[in-house]
């Protein structure tokens, strides 16, 4: 239930530009909010349901207003950066690479030759979000709502998706003599990695 809100959120942001229906960029920052908060809501948690009561307010504030699409530019920019922050630390002096820690965390000490190549595909990574950030920056001048929504509502999630299935099979295939994990399993190891590192 908790992802499912926060698939939501893309969803209803790319219907509400291209249906020139502004509501739903104020559900889907509440749907967002639900998806965040979804455990402390269930068990009634008093913090949670005030801070659920702010982001309406605010969400509201900004619908009324009238600017909640120039406040929805700034995710697609804010969540590529985080996250190419927090794999582009692990790639300084010193540090081990993001996804090379997760691999060794998962399955034990990993060959040379396969820390090479986690680094490298923790490097990728870092490329994407890069790539991501820009094209959330520089869309928005083009003042083409529709254009900055497939990218950022659609192209971006489905490249994510894309890359990750690809770099499976690479993987796979670059590998062979590993005892690789099944996709179901590689999602689990993914989903419970600390990636704070």
């Amino acid at each position: 239930m908790p992802l499912a809100l926060i698939i939501l959120y893309p969803l209803l942001v790319h219907l509400s530009v291209v249906t020139d229906v502004p509501q739903l960029q104020v559900a889907a920052i509440i749907c967002f909010a639900c998806g965040l908060l979804f455990k402390g809501l269930q068990r009634g948690n008093k913090t949670a349901w005030l801070v659920l009561m702010c982001v309406c307010l605010i969400a509201l504030g900004f619908g009324f207003l009238n600017i909640t699409l120039y406040v929805l530019y700034l995710p697609p920019i804010l969540l590529p950066l985080l996250l190419l922050f927090v794999f582009g630390r692990t790639l300084l002096p010193g540090q081990e690479a993001l996804i090379t820690a997760i691999g060794e965390a998962s399955r034990g000490p990993l060959s040379p030759a396969m820390r090479r190549y986690t680094r490298r595909i923790t490097q990728f990574w870092c490329g994407v979000f890069l790539v991501m950030m820009l094209w959330s920056i520089i869309l928005p001048w083009l003042e083409q709502p529709d254009v900055w929504s497939w990218f950022t509502n659609v192209i971006n999630y489905g490249l994510v998706g894309v890359l990750f299935i690809g770099e499976f099979i690479l993987r796979k295939y670059l590998f062979p003599e590993h005892d690789h994990p099944g996709f179901i399993e590689y999602l689990r190891i993914v989903a419970q990695a600390n990636i704070r590192h």
